[in-house]
Parts: C-alpha cells; sequence; structure tokens
C-alpha cells in the first residue's frame, strides 16, 4: 500500500486549549460517516452526552461503553463547542471523551491527547497548514503504510 498514516502526539501540557484538537477533528467530521465513542464504565457523563448522538454499540469491553452513530450536524456542532476539561492530571485533556473513531480512519484516543490519521482530509489545504502549526506542540509521525 501507498498510504499515508500520520500520528500526531501531544508532548507535554502546553496546550491551555483544545482550539487545535477543535480544527484537526472537525476536518475529518463528515457528515454521513459512522463513528465510535469510547468511554470508561465510571464515566457516567460522558455516556449520557454521548448517546445523544448515537446508541450503545453490543460489545465485550468489560470495562467501557462503546456508542456508535452516524455524524451529522449536530454532532459536529458538539465537536466544535467541546469544552477542554479541567481535569487534566493524568492527561491534558481536550476532549472529555475517551477515544471517537471515525470511518474515515480518523481517531482521537487518550483524550485527544493522540490522533491517528489513515487518510487525508477532504479539503488538504488547511489541513498542512495547522499540521505546520500543531509540530510546534506535539510530536507529529507521517509515515507510508
Amino acid at each position: 500500500m501507498n498510504n499515508l498514516q500520520i500520528e500526531i502526539q501531544m508532548e507535554d501540557n502546553s496546550m491551555n486549549d483544545n482550539t487545535y484538537w477543535k480544527q484537526l477533528i472537525t476536518m475529518f467530521a463528515e457528515v454521513g460517516l459512522k463513528f465510535e465513542i469510547h468511554c470508561w464504565r465510571e464515566e457516567l457523563e460522558e455516556i449520557k452526552n454521548a448517546l445523544k448522538f448515537g446508541n450503545e454499540k453490543a460489545d465485550d469491553w468489560e470495562f467501557g461503553t462503546i456508542i456508535e452513530g452516524i455524524i451529522d450536524d449536530k454532532f459536529i456542532d458538539m465537536l466544535q463547542h467541546t469544552t477542554k476539561p479541567l481535569d487534566t492530571k493524568i492527561y491534558n485533556k481536550m476532549t472529555p471523551f475517551f477515544s471517537i473513531f471515525f470511518e474515515n480512519g480518523f481517531s482521537s484516543e487518550h483524550y485527544g491527547t493522540e490522533v491517528h490519521i489513515l487518510s487525508a482530509p477532504i479539503e488538504n489545504t488547511n489541513f498542512t497548514v495547522l499540521l505546520k502549526q500543531l509540530r510546534e506542540h506535539m510530536i507529529i509521525n507521517e509515515h507510508f503504510i
């Protein structure tokens, strides 16, 4: 295969807001694509909020809950208005959700501190500019798979 894979990892707690995370995730959130949100079982408020956009998926993850659904304008609006969590002791959280996966190969994991991208967004120019800005705060690895 000759597909570019990009991995973005936050290297420290220097990011005080989640503006970059919101810009990045909304570049890949396309109406009509499937999504999954993974939450730890004890994250009751997060699960409740995710259930506004999808349904619980039957799975064998004993420590968590997976919510699946279809991306729509309301879901994208929620992503664009996600407030950066105040709980940053373990992770410098960008999102209250442990993991978010999109059908197009985009994932935001470990509360947005790690992002994996398997396909370029439709609007590639803004993406290239954003990656350049992110290099100041994050480790970015690009390789072909």
